[in-house]
């Protein structure tokens, strides 16, 4: 084995509970700290006997757990600025949020219990249940079981597969590490692909302030759609005269109530 596998694996057949407890709380934290992956090598050692099955189900459990209430109340006290710092990779930050939050509100249980099992979602549900001023014991007794769950998976892979998935590890680290370059490198030039997209076929003419408020005092008037983030819409202390609040996320569910009548102008920041 490489001296890092061999590193991890003494780590964890010393201090077992501890480092499955850091490297949960880390990951949850949203460090790109994978804690799977230690898990279900924590879950081998158990079937070998130098790692507890229940102190370390329960330490990626608190670890997971601890992170997210801290999130939590980050969401409640910080409001929606603090889901922005999940979606900055995001070519639209906006969209991203508006997103989470459409799926959270329709099917709240649900989300909660699998958003360990989803890359991303794991760090942006629980600030997003506090700003939605979600109920804190029930916050807690779904994120408990949602913790639960995806510690019991991680482990229980490693319980189900044995000690012979530790003689596999270097080979399949590799593999593994090739994978994700392909995969990044794939994602990356996709997100390129898709914004030359966008530019192509929903660029608009820009509009300056002297033409708009010419338009504004016609006649046939215009529909001015106010499309700022809501942290630029919170900070400002104006509004454009007879503007319509939308949030960039929730701009589509919106689209067939627009006067189709009327020249319809984009407010964005």
């Amino acid at each position: 084995m490489s001296p890092v596998t061999e590193s991890v694996i003494g780590l964890l057949e010393r201090h077992g509970s501890l480092v499955v407890l850091a490297v949960s709380l880390l990951e949850n934290l949203g460090l790109p700290i994978p804690a799977l992956p230690i898990l279900v090598v924590a879950g081998a050692l158990v079937v070998g006997g130098p790692v507890s099955l229940p102190l370390t189900l329960a330490a990626a459990a608190v670890g997971s757990l601890a992170a997210d209430l801290l999130w939590f109340e980050i969401g409640r006290r910080k409001g929606r600025a603090a889901l922005h710092v999940f979606c900055k990779l995001s070519l639209n930050p906006d969209a991203c949020v508006g997103r989470a939050e459409r799926l959270f509100r329709a099917r709240t249980t649900t989300t909660i219990l699998s958003s360990k099992l989803v890359p991303g979602l794991n760090t942006l549900v629980p600030p997003l249940a506090g700003v939605l001023g979600l109920g804190f014991w029930r916050y807690l007794l779904l994120d408990t079981a949602a913790s639960l769950l995806w510690a019991g998976l991680g482990v229980g892979l490693g319980v189900a597969f044995g000690a012979g998935i530790l003689g596999h590890i270097q080979s399949m680290q590799r593999g593994l590490l090739t994978l994700l370059a392909v995969l990044v490198a794939l994602y990356a030039v996709g997100k390129l692909l898709y914004r030359r997209y966008l530019v192509r076929h929903y660029s608009v003419p820009r509009i300056d302030p002297g033409e708009l408020n010419a338009k504004l005092s016609s006649a046939d008037g215009v529909l001015v759609v106010d499309l700022r983030n809501e942290e630029a819409f919170r900070r400002s202390e104006t509004a454009l005269p007879g503007a319509i609040r939308i949030p960039p996320g929730e701009f589509k569910l919106h689209l067939g109530k627009l006067d189709p009548g009327k020249e319809v102008i984009l407010y964005c920041s």
